[in-house]
């Protein structure tokens, strides 16, 4: 796996993962003095697709989403998904259509199903929600 940070990049292994106070804490391989580690805070951690473990049925990753089509119920075409968005402990589906953008909350009622073999999301939009959007 590639870290990445302001300070640089480097290819390291995770040798010790858990949850703190909502936060992910990670041990890496190689950082073994809190002055070296702190350099590291907020890196992005890329791991290729092809070494990650399958995803547990019914369950995804984030980046699966990028691109799926957005359909609603009716079957109209919402537009493609760009992104999964963190905002403040809620995720939110950021759809592209052309040049407008449409954040459907990731939850229950909103998104109806996932099928990532296929690419595409189903959901129920709530009325008047493109024109808040907007």
């Amino acid at each position: 796996m590639v870290v990445t940070a302001k300070t640089g990049e480097r290819h390291t292994e995770i040798e010790f993962f858990r949850r703190q106070h909502g936060r992910c804490i990670i041990k890496l391989r190689g950082l073994d003095e809190i002055s070296e580690a702190e350099k590291w805070i907020g890196a992005e951690i890329k791991i290729p697709a092809n070494e990650l473990l399958p995803a547990k049925e019914g369950w995804f990753y984030r980046f699966q989403l990028k691109g799926c089509g957005v359909f609603s119920e009716s079957g109209e075409y919402v537009g493609d998904a760009a992104d999964v968005l963190d905002s403040r402990g809620a995720q939110i589906l950021k759809v592209i259509h052309g040049d407008e953008e449409l954040l459907i909350p990731f939850a229950d009622a909103y998104i109806k199903k996932i099928d990532v073999d296929q690419r595409r999301i189903e959901v129920s939009l709530p009325q008047d929600l493109r024109e808040l959007n907007k």
